[in-house]
């Protein structure tokens, strides 16, 4: 029984962190635009990516994005490396800043909650998402001026529930664990999974760099999984609570 137990403490440990690692990724891809230490953290890292899972089931769009990402920053050299975050910062604009948007009418819209489920910024959701950030002790940083029901910070709160998921964990506080995960689980419904995987959509029919088509399969590989990957660690949470 006691080999049962630690069986399951280590799954759970293994997926949280897992998880906390792809919410951070994904929370500084949305967040603001490459810049040289992201860039060249992915370089030193790309053969990490093939070769080692950021989480314990892996759908293909996770498989493929890391793939993609791999050929595209393997293209790249030291001499190529000011070039590549140029066109990035393009592609940011044209994607998450509206360029595109505005220009062409078409493209990603805001990449808020509440400008893709109802077409306007600053709706019931992002009060919503802004009531659980408050519960959970959180401020946005004045520095970050766009909503709280932006992609990033959404991304980041999933990051700091499984952080805080891995803290009770270690500490044995068992029943605090199962409420963060039932946070998670919340937080996965009723905001989460109801327009990200729209944006991951977007972002890949409309990103003019395989950087951000390749991150746009990610989250939209990484979020199909996520309601699946909640509830086990709720079951294994109840296998430690017995």
């Amino acid at each position: 029984m006691m080999k049962d137990i630690e069986k399951v403490k280590s799954l759970l440990m293994r997926s949280l962190k897992g998880r906390e690692r792809m919410y951070s990724l994904l929370g500084r891809v949305y967040e603001k635009e490459v810049d040289k230490d992201l860039l060249s953290n992915l370089l030193n890292q790309r053969e990490h990516l093939l070769k080692h899972k950021l989480i314990g089931d892996v759908d293909s769009n996770v498989e493929d994005g890391f793939e993609e990402l791999y050929v595209y920053l393997n293209k790249l050299d030291s001499g190529k490396i000011d070039q590549a975050l140029l066109e990035l910062a393009v592609d940011y604009a044209s994607l998450f800043l509206g360029v595109k948007y505005a220009r062409e009418k078409k493209g990603i819209p805001h990449p808020s909650e509440s400008v893709y489920l109802t077409g306007y910024l600053y709706q019931d959701e992002r009060d919503q998402v802004l009531d659980m950030y408050v519960e959970e002790g959180l401020v946005k940083s004045p520095d970050f001026t766009e909503p709280e029901d932006h992609v990033a910070l959404e991304m980041y709160f999933m990051a700091h529930l499984c952080r805080k998921a891995i803290k009770q964990l270690e500490s044995g506080e068992l029943e605090n664990l199962k409420k963060t995960l039932y946070t998670q689980k919340k937080f996965l419904t009723e905001h989460i999974l109801k327009w990200i995987p729209k944006l991951a959509d977007d972002v890949i029919q409309n990103a003019d760099t395989e950087f951000y088509k390749a991150f746009g399969k990610i989250t939209r590989g990484f979020i199909r999984i996520e309601k699946e990957i909640i509830e086990k660690l709720i079951d294994y949470a109840n296998l430690l609570i017995k």
